[in-house]
């Protein structure tokens, strides 16, 4: 009995004890200071989405999203100016940035690179004789001269100039840029968007070429047309191009975009963010893009083929003059794998042009 009254005692003593230091920390949290975190990271993010918001128009934005994104960033800016910790700041980074991103997702021609960018070329680097591209997968293009073959001692290599933002590449005299093959050079919708400066007008200006017309190949013809052929999956082969004369001059920079769409059965040519001429099924047998290649080459950025398949299947017409390589300067190539909006081709020439 005696046993049983002590275990009792201790633990009420215990129980006591307990509620003495809980209480005793209740008092001490309630007296400590709230210690402020850095808001430098935070300012910055506040500074950014209100640019963005200033700029925002009912013609690029729906007038709700701009409302919304708009009373956020109001919410967030009130918040900043009373005692923060680091915590409570870390987590308003995370909404304001993922506020910026929705908002940027509902911009009229929005275009999630993450998902649809097959690859993609700043030509930014300036020096060096390769160029990688800032797409997820960073695909790698490697500059080669000419042919000398066909060219002799006037084969030119490729060279850095300045773009239509940045830097771009020079190409002349068989010069070109080489990228390792790859079956996402193919996918079952495609857009192609360049921007190019001709030297001059030729039959010949080639800008892209997966195993040309086995492939795809993407030139301008000498009528300042941009041209497109590319081979269909049942093995027919496609020639298309905008129809309009002079729409692509010499001396300044142009802004190109073909894409073909599967289910639409339509090739589609944009010149300045403008649709130029739309090719359907019906008036020119448009189906999907071949999706694997018997002999893949390397992706041809300035050119039509490699060198050396030049020198070997192509010498009995291959010349100096239809050697089938750019003259000029190329700049913000991007392949996407989807046919992209009439929208979203405006976007994308209006975020690229100078």
């Amino acid at each position: 009995m005696k046993h049983v009254m002590k275990i009792k005692a201790l633990l009420l003593m215990l129980i006591i004890g307990s509620a003495l230091i809980m209480g005793s920390c209740k008092d001490k949290d309630k007296d400590e200071p709230i210690v402020e975190g850095d808001k430098t990271e935070l300012l910055a993010l506040i500074t950014q989405a209100e640019a963005i918001a200033n700029a925002a128009t009912a013609e690029d934005y729906p007038q709700s999203a701009i409302d919304e994104f708009k009373a956020t960033l109001q919410t967030i800016k009130e918040a900043v100016e009373t005692k923060l910790t680091q915590t409570e700041i870390d987590n308003m980074i995370v909404q304001l940035t993922a506020a910026i991103e929705k908002f940027n997702e509902q911009a009229y021609g929005y275009i999630d690179e993450n998902l649809y960018l097959t690859a993609g070329w700043h030509f930014d680097e300036g020096s060096g004789n390769t160029a990688t591209a800032f797409s997820t997968v960073a695909h790698i293009a490697t500059f080669f001269r000419g042919s000398t073959a066909v060219l002799g001692d006037e084969a030119m290599m490729p060279s850095w100039v300045d773009g239509v933002k940045g830097k771009a590449v020079y190409f002349n005299k068989g010069a070109h840029l080489e990228v390792p093959y790859t079956t996402a050079f193919l996918p079952a919708d495609i857009t192609i968007s360049v921007w190019v400066k001709p030297d001059e007008l030729y039959e010949h200006n080639y800008i892209v070429s997966q195993n040309y017309w086995n492939g795809y190949k993407l030139q301008t013809q000498g009528g300042g047309k941009p041209f497109f052929t590319y081979k269909k999956t049942d093995g027919g082969i496609i020639d298309a191009d905008n129809e309009t004369d002079n729409s692509v001059k010499a001396g300044q920079w142009n802004h190109i975009v073909v894409s073909v769409n599967k289910t639409s059965k339509e090739l589609k040519f944009y010149v300045g963010g403008t649709l130029t001429k739309t090719w359907t099924e019906s008036d020119k047998g448009i189906g999907p893009l071949l999706q694997d290649l018997e002999d893949p080459q390397p992706f041809i950025i300035g050119g039509v083929a490699t060198d050396a398949e030049l020198e070997a299947n192509f010498m009995e017409w291959t010349t100096a003059e239809n050697l089938g390589y750019f003259k000029g300067a190329i700049d913000e190539l991007k392949i996407y794998n989807i046919a992209l909006s009439d929208g979203q081709v405006s976007k994308l020439y209006n975020d690229e042009k100078p």
